[in-house]
């Protein structure tokens, strides 16, 4: 579990035993075509009953936004504990503090063996999400090492392999300081992503590293300079 610690900019560090987040209708609803989660982190409610972190890092609440900042230089990945079906639609707000970082988010994702993943014992170290023992969608965005050099694009993978199935420049999200609307729609085998509603990606996952990826868990990961944090808001999922 990541370690949490007090640190001036952020308020109400969650812990192990005592975690609180805003959250507006974390419920799970119908599920045909309907919003089957939903948070703009202006409630209150356990983060435990509703996400699973993995790496070292602090997870906290910075004004009415949800703020995740590494550690260590392994990464810190937070997961919606709720299953996701095959088709489905995620949107979120997305910003950083600063360019030196990268933000990257799953879709579709499960064991090797097609078991739960929230039992893995992982650490936040990226090849245990693109070699290791998980197959799920990888989309990147705000590509930047811990030095600030970019490294411009956006790139969706499949695993686990670590395939690139699409690539799109320039950077879609290049800016500190600056919210963006994230859409991504999974339809079948065609993924999909929007940024501030421009279509960045239109991709058909063909088989060629094995089959197209169905239901599974989706989630978040921020790396970099541990000066670098990724913020989340106004999450919405839907089935398609």
């Amino acid at each position: 579990m990541g370690k949490t610690s007090t640190r001036p900019g952020f308020s109400n560090w969650l812990t192990a035993v005592s975690l609180l987040l805003l959250v507006a209708g974390c419920s799970s609803l119908e599920r045909n075509g309907q919003v089957l989660f939903a948070t703009d982190f202006s409630g209150t409610d356990d983060l435990a009953s509703t996400w699973h972190w993995e790496g070292r890092g602090r997870i906290g609440l910075d004004h009415g936004r949800l703020a995740l900042q590494e550690e260590n230089g392994d990464g810190l990945v937070l997961w919606l504990r709720q299953d996701v079906p095959a088709d489905m639609r995620l949107q979120f707000d997305l910003s950083f503090s600063n360019n030196r970082g990268i933000g990257v988010f799953f879709v579709a994702a499960k064991g090797t063996n097609g078991e739960d993943i929230l039992t893995g014992g992982r650490d936040g170290k990226y090849n245990l999400y693109t070699k290791g023992r998980i197959n799920c969608y990888g989309i990147s965005l705000h590509r930047y090492f811990p030095d600030g050099r970019h490294n411009p694009g956006s790139n969706i993978r499949k695993n686990s392999g670590f395939h690139r199935g699409s690539h799109a420049e320039p950077d879609p999200v290049p800016e500190a300081n600056r919210t963006y609307r994230i859409k991504m729609e999974k339809r079948g085998n065609r993924l999909r992503l929007w940024v501030d509603g421009n279509l960045v990606h239109d991709w058909i996952d063909d088989g060629t590293h094995g089959k197209p990826l169905a239901d599974g868990k989706i989630g978040f990961r921020i790396r970099g300079d541990r000066s670098c944090i990724m913020y989340l808001d106004n999450i919405v999922v839907s089935s398609l």
